[in-house]
């Protein structure tokens, strides 16, 4: 016989819901990373939906996939071309790896020993000089190792191309519900944190278009640079460059992987004023610009301290990876207005008024 008693029914309720809820997020666990990017890449393009659904005579259907065509057009066009200008581009060194492995080599210079290495250089390029086929056999656990590695990480790009492009499709469907998924989340916000849940919604949306801008723009600015440096030192190849400083600095690491080859390059062709000015330019200029530039520009989208959006866009990084970037600042700007809300403090008072 099942029991009426209302605290057993409410508490096997909360377990069913709690059940229900776990089974849910395991069916969705497989997108969670296609779902994630899909989310950010439709708030962030939001208003731009909305100039498509106002030209388009308020077809949603239509809208919804002209925006996902934009976003998918402003993601995967810059790809595509970078990928095609590295083919183009890499076909003459391959030429001159060729022709070099059928040339004799001479020995090594004394100089060599010199340098940081230079003994372990010195020894390897002898062994190349004198018995190639058995430097060959000694480097080949070596390149074999690095194959494996570099095929690991090109089935890591490629699932995640996989993923974001799903993430493009999804998107499509987000911009179609945009307006009953907002009210959906606003409600649940509104219960879960009172009258002030509608503007934490906001918030989080100004916050991740914010991000978006804060990372891309200072990505693009720091690109500019680097490639404007390289423009003036004469080097080839500068759009293919900026290109690669673009894409290295929007997946949050050092544009140096880029600009300091470069610089050591300018060395060897005996340009060392430009290769010292690039050295400066990268260290100065470009590398101190992704440490200001970007959290400066997200905490102006969301009128808050820009001690706090440091913290969550670095700190997320490091916690979650590159979607932390997103969530990281999110999640902290949400956490520091409703801090204010709980403290009773008006976020748009200044310090004398609070303290009185």
């Amino acid at each position: 016989m099942i029991s009426r008693d209302p605290v057993f029914q409410k508490v096997a309720g909360g377990l069913a819901i709690g059940l229900l809820i776990l089974a849910c997020v395991n069916i969705l666990r497989p997108f969670f990373g296609p779902l994630l990017w899909a989310v950010i890449l439709t708030v962030a393009t939001w208003p731009v939906f909305l100039w498509i659904l106002a030209r388009v005579g308020e077809r949603r259907v239509l809208a919804s996939v002209l925006a996902s065509a934009l976003v998918a057009v402003f993601c995967l066009l810059p790809v595509t071309y970078g990928v095609a200008v590295a083919a183009q581009s890499l076909r003459p060194v391959s030429q001159k790896l060729m022709e070099f492995s059928r040339e004799e080599v001479p020995p090594a210079p004394e100089w060599v020993k010199e340098y940081p290495f230079g003994k372990m250089v010195y020894q390897q390029w002898n062994n190349l000089s004198r018995d190639r086929e058995k430097f060959y056999r000694d480097v080949d656990p070596l390149i074999r190792q690095i194959a494996t590695r570099l095929g690991s990480a090109a089935g890591r790009i490629g699932v995640g191309l996989l993923e974001f492009s799903f993430a493009l499709i999804i998107c499509a469907f987000l911009f179609h519900g945009g307006e009953r998924l907002t009210w959906a989340a606003e409600t649940g916000l509104r219960r879960l944190f009172g009258p002030q849940g509608g503007e934490l919604l906001d918030l989080a949306a100004r916050t991740i278009r914010s991000v978006m801008l804060g990372v891309l723009g200072t990505a693009a600015l720091q690109a500019s640079l680097m490639g404007l440096g390289f423009f003036f030192a004469g080097v080839p190849q500068v759009i293919l460059l900026g290109f690669a400083g673009f894409f290295f600095a929007s997946l949050q690491l050092s544009t140096a992987i880029v600009w300091l080859p470069v610089v050591l390059w300018l060395f060897g062709e005996g340009k060392t004023g430009w290769a010292i000015f690039n050295l400066v330019w990268g260290i100065g200029v470009v590398g101190l610009v992704d440490n200001f530039t970007k959290p400066y520009l997200i905490s102006r989208g969301t009128n808050l301290p820009f001690g706090i959006i440091f913290m969550g866009v670095i700190g997320g990084f490091l916690a979650y990876g590159f979607l932390g970037i997103f969530f990281g600042a999110t999640l902290m700007a949400v956490a520091y207005r409703l801090l204010l809300e709980w403290l009773d403090i008006n976020p748009r008072e200044s310090p004398k008024k609070i303290r009185k």
